[in-house]
């Protein structure tokens, strides 16, 4: 799977832009706050049809445009694929697959497949474990595209039942909670499949991460996921036996929205014991791993963003990724050429105002 052409009119700072890039290393490079990640971002909407950098469509229109357009084409062992993507300030983004307008994103997702580095990413360990899931979320959605919908379903009814709880909290409608069980149903249908969806993908990924932190350095990588999620009929029970502290909290506290991925080096939690070398080296493993995870599973290398990461990397750390990304596509950020895996066979970009030079 490779992309061979982006196409960019009016996107973030690119007012009129078109990049070819070739199967193998893409390096974009140039000064800071050019639009170098701004493209990578670019790239990153056709895989999820989300930007990885904000939560709003509009912050992706150039200032004082009305709308964006951006096109991609990509081959994968099948064909040749189109993706459109129209972005407007007053209505929701429009899509095109090959032509043809969808309406879910879950029709986009598992297309075109991405795994991101950004420095922002190295937090991946000792942040909370909302950024833990989101990683996880992303990985598993790219795998499986439907997990992607089944957790909008999930999260559709976990907002419906956190405003029940609201209004039963806040307006004293405490008549309300007899309703409660519709919704108790429903988040306990999703919620125990995707728990399992979970356990399932975080025990083989373990097992490339595992390989792949290995080759890195000698200590032992442990990754688990933890859940207190188990069959429907306990989740219900929690759901139903514990209404009143929810009602007092003033939203839902059990659930897939609240589970974790345990991460440990040598038998120590990561989260509290890893050092920065260390944490760095199991974003690194898991990043990897999701990608061979991809080509296990698909029979395709998925694209690889590199957004300025050489930089965080050690000597050691860069020397082994660039012998991952060998003969794969890589699109790489960077300002210095010269240190990040500038080879004879790399195609380098040159990027300055929103333009190429």
């Amino acid at each position: 799977m490779y992309i061979e052409h982006l196409s960019l009119k009016n996107f973030r700072n690119y007012k009129s832009e078109e990049f070819s890039f070739i199967p193998h290393t893409n390096i974009l490079y140039g000064e800071n706050a050019q639009g170098k990640t701004n493209a990578l971002e670019a790239v990153y909407l056709f895989s999820i049809g989300k930007s990885f950098r904000t939560t709003q469509d509009r912050e992706l229109i150039r200032f004082g445009e009305e709308m964006a357009r951006a096109e991609l084409v990509f081959s994968d062992n099948k064909r040749q694929q189109k993706i459109e993507i129209i972005l407007r300030r007053d209505k929701k983004k429009q899509i095109k697959i090959n032509g043809v307008v969808i309406h879910k994103l879950s029709e986009l997702v598992g297309r075109l497949n991405v795994v991101l580095f950004c420095p922002e990413e190295l937090g991946l360990v000792k942040e909370g474990p909302n950024v833990r899931r989101r990683f996880l979320d992303i990985a598993l959605s790219q795998l499986r595209p439907n997990y992607y919908h089944l957790l909008g379903l999930y999260n559709k009814v976990l907002e419906q039942r956190n405003n029940l709880i609201k209004k039963i909290k806040f307006q004293n409608a405490s008549s309300l909670a007899d309703t409660m069980f519709v919704w108790n149903e429903k988040l306990a249908t999703y919620g125990v499949q995707i728990a399992a969806y979970r356990a399932e993908f975080v025990k083989l990924l373990e097992g490339y991460a595992k390989k792949v932190h290995s080759e890195i350095c000698s200590e032992e990588l442990l990754i688990e996921y933890r859940t207190r999620v188990g069959t429907k009929e306990d989740f219900l029970e929690k759901l139903n036996n514990n209404l009143d502290k929810e009602i007092e909290q003033g939203y839902t506290l059990y659930g897939p929205h609240r589970d974790d991925i345990y991460l440990a080096v040598s038998g120590k939690d990561a989260k509290n014991f890893a050092s920065q070398g260390q944490q760095r080296t199991i974003v690194l493993s898991l990043k990897l791993a999701q990608a061979d995870l991809l080509f296990e599973e698909n029979g395709e290398y998925p694209v690889l963003l590199l957004d300025d990461i050489m930089s965080e990397l050690d000597a050691g750390r860069r020397a082994y990724l660039a012998g991952k990304i060998l003969n794969k596509q890589a699109v790489i950020t960077c300002t210095d050429v010269e240190q990040n895996l500038k080879t004879d066979t790399a195609k380098t970009i040159h990027i300055k105002g929103g333009a190429i030079l």
